[in-house]
């Protein structure tokens, strides 16, 4: 594991604050372009559903010999298909990224529920916690899923706050670990 004084000794601290920087300034442009940025998740959204689709397809064909790997390949077949189509026709891929992003959540929200009932069962504490984050996730996924607008609202702005909380730790860490 390393130690904070081997990342001191880092002499490529400064690629850390360059990051850092522009993910800031990508962070405000997302803020100060709604529209655009909007349409370039749309853009990654298809890109990701490619690139799921040819890395599932990779690891079925590399494990033939494991049980129901003609599962995974058609997975891997089904979401290139879909990247490929949502890529084709980006209006599709602008229209649906709020149902996408508020499924997953809601995936999400069912799972730390479920997860919070077997702490409970074991005893583990925190439990509460992971309880209550899972219901907020539920109810910010319906929000989402059906109130579409809502959803591209703070699909934008939990963006743009991601890149730019993620460059000032990125700026932070830089400066901490220079000579």
């Amino acid at each position: 594991m390393e130690t904070m004084e081997n990342y001191r000794s880092h002499k490529y601290w400064w690629l850390m604050l360059i990051v850092g920087i522009l993910s800031i300034l990508c962070g405000i442009w997302v803020f100060r372009h709604p529209v655009q940025s909007y349409f370039a998740l749309a853009m990654y959204f298809c890109i990701m559903f490619i690139l799921f689709g040819i890395s599932e397809i990779i690891n079925a064909t590399s494990y033939q010999r494991v049980k129901n790997w003609g599962w995974s390949l058609a997975m891997g077949i089904i979401d290139l298909i879909i990247g490929l189509i949502f890529l084709s026709n980006l209006n599709w891929a602008i229209d649906i990224l709020p149902y996408a992003v508020g499924f997953i959540l809601m995936f999400l929200g069912i799972d730390f529920i479920g997860w919070s009932t077997q702490m409970q069962t074991h005893k583990i504490t925190n439990w509460g916690w992971v309880l209550t984050g899972g219901i907020l996730t539920l109810i910010f996924a319906f929000l989402i899923i059906f109130h579409p607008l809502f959803g591209i609202f703070n699909i934008i702005i939990w963006t743009g706050l991601a890149f730019i909380f993620g460059g000032l730790s990125s700026v932070i860490f830089s400066l901490t670990v220079r000579k």
